[in-house]
């Protein structure tokens, strides 16, 4: 439980900072608009999450089984690490993010539109949405833009929903893995309180081995 707490707030403290606004991602942040497409840039912000999450993961699964190394009996009621799964299943969140995060994008064109007519591009907003949210100081010209492209209110409320869709996505990544390690327990049908006597329990048995 603590070791995925930890990765869920390292992710959050990592997207704070514009971590993810790196490599690729700042290239194409760069390049936009002549020398790279929006899409290009929410498909780098995008793999630049999974990573961070991949990390958080990972680093999540050495400190159990660090934990695993001081106390076997322990370690034995959990799953085992599945890095290619986990990489796999934070594919797939990110993924929905950024499919969530395009809606969004195309519900504010769709409302400029209607009220101010002329043209708007859903998926530069969407582009702009993804780097203000990932981006950190980095990119605070892409809320800039997106406060010219959408008038100032339309863009707080579409960093404010994204920033919500974006903490959920980090929140029930982290969980589900959190969840996969605690299944073999789960399967037992037992309250966490339980879970914690049977573990003692296994580690003063491997002890008096």
């Amino acid at each position: 439980e603590g070791a995925y707490g930890e990765a869920v707030e390292r992710v959050r403290r990592e997207i704070a900072q514009g971590a993810a606004l790196a490599g690729g991602a700042l290239t194409h942040w760069h390049g936009l608009p002549r020398d790279s497409t929006p899409d290009e840039l929410l498909t780098a912000l995008t793999d630049s999450l999974a990573t961070l999450l991949r990390g958080a993961a990972a680093t999540a699964d050495e400190q159990i089984a660090e934990a695993g190394k001081r106390d076997p009996a322990a370690r034995a009621g959990l799953a085992p690490c599945d890095t290619h799964g986990a990489a796999e299943r934070i594919g797939v969140a990110v993924r929905h993010w950024r499919r969530c995060a395009e809606e969004l994008a195309e519900e504010e064109a769709r409302a400029r539109i209607a009220e101010y007519g002329g043209s708007c591009a859903p998926e530069e907003i969407a582009a702009l949405l993804a780097a203000a949210l990932l981006g950190g100081r980095r990119a605070r010209k892409a809320g800039e833009k997106l406060a010219e492209t959408l008038g100032a209110h339309a863009a707080l409320r579409l960093g404010d929903r994204g920033g919500r869709l974006l903490d959920g996505c980090v929140t029930r990544a982290m969980r589900a893995e959190r969840d996969r390690s605690l299944a073999p327990l789960d399967a037992l049908d037992m309250t966490p309180e339980h879970q914690v006597e049977l573990i003692a329990a296994l580690s003063v048995l491997q002890k008096e081995r």
